[in-house]
């Protein structure tokens, strides 16, 4: 077990991890009206996580990247679903900012997220929408990962990976659902549905074109 490689591995993830991306504000937008949600919606990013690490080790990133047409389907599939997301958002702050002007209070609470399952289904969907995360393991992986390392060795990184992801993208739902910070960010919610809207419509958009440009 080689740690350096080890830690240098889990550095390069929490930083990828961390940045600004459609896992991080979709759980921002969901804890600001409901922390069940913020963590179901991370219980379907991380099960999207364990199924791209688990590709990734048994070698489907390496198929995907030597099949471009595969790749290709992905992103056109998961631009699909990003844009699609990407829309609902942008209407639901354009609603939502009216009604801010008007006097009125943006929808709060669970009642505007709909179900605890549909949390979780938008945080797997939306996980596995994202293509670029499954290249993302494979370059981690093939990078830091002994060659031909044992079982336990490649169940450790694994693990490793995960827990950090839970812990980061848990630490951001309860934190944000806090009851102050919650007071804070209640009239900023159409806001963040506004951003939302744009990052993932922007990557919507530009998955479909790759998707496109690819097959093509």
């Amino acid at each position: 077990m080689n740690w350096a490689a080890f830690t240098a591995m889990l550095g390069i993830h929490v930083v990828g991890m961390t940045s600004p991306g459609p896992d991080v504000l979709l759980i921002l937008r969901m804890a600001t009206r409901s922390r069940k949600h913020a963590l179901a919606a991370v219980a379907g990013i991380v099960t999207g996580l364990t199924a791209w690490v688990t590709l990734t080790v048994v070698g489907v990133a390496a198929v995907l990247s030597s099949h471009p047409a595969l790749m290709g389907a992905i992103q056109l599939l998961g631009g699909g679903y990003l844009a699609y997301m990407g829309a609902r958002m942008l209407a639901g702050a354009v609603r939502g900012i009216r009604e801010l002007r008007a006097g009125g209070a943006p929808a709060v609470g669970a009642g505007a997220l709909g179900t605890v399952g549909g949390a979780y289904r938008q945080g797997l969907l939306t996980n596995l929408s994202n293509p670029k995360v499954v290249l993302f393991f494979a370059a981690v992986l093939s990078q830091f990962m002994p060659v031909g390392a044992p079982w336990w060795v490649q169940a450790v990184y694994v693990a490793a990976l995960l827990a950090t992801s839970v812990l980061w993208f848990g630490f951001i739902a309860v934190t944000v659902s806090t009851e102050p910070v919650v007071r804070r960010l209640v009239s900023a919610g159409p806001w963040i549905d506004l951003v939302a809207g744009v990052v993932f419509g922007a990557l919507g958009v530009s998955f479909l074109w790759q998707g496109l440009t690819t097959l093509t």
